[in-house]
């Protein structure tokens, strides 16, 4: 079974297309992670300032690894001072 997360991150608004590219950017080196089957980035259309990120891992040791890669602290190092709340990373479980 593979392992699905969902975080959702809080920009202001006012500055959303500060984070936009940053986010693209970790997406597209986050699909090269070992184990990473999936990662997607979206803008929210209901929430402005709201990004998403959807992602399939192999296991919790792949995303363990992703979360110390270095494009992972660069996307958090432009976003830091953009955040308009906390991020909240979702593991998601099967019902």
């Amino acid at each position: 079974m593979t392992l699905n997360v969902v975080a959702t991150i809080p920009i202001d608004p006012a500055r959303a297309d500060e984070a936009g590219p940053a986010l693209a950017e970790l997406a597209a080196s986050s699909r090269s992670d070992a184990g990473c089957l999936r990662y997607d980035v979206f803008a929210s259309t209901s929430v402005p300032g709201t990004f998403v990120t959807v992602e399939e891992w192999e296991a919790q040791s792949d995303l363990d690894a992703h979360m110390t890669q270095p494009h992972v602290a660069k996307a958090f190092e432009v976003a830091g001072p953009l955040l308009a709340g906390e991020i909240a990373i979702h593991v998601l479980g099967e019902v």
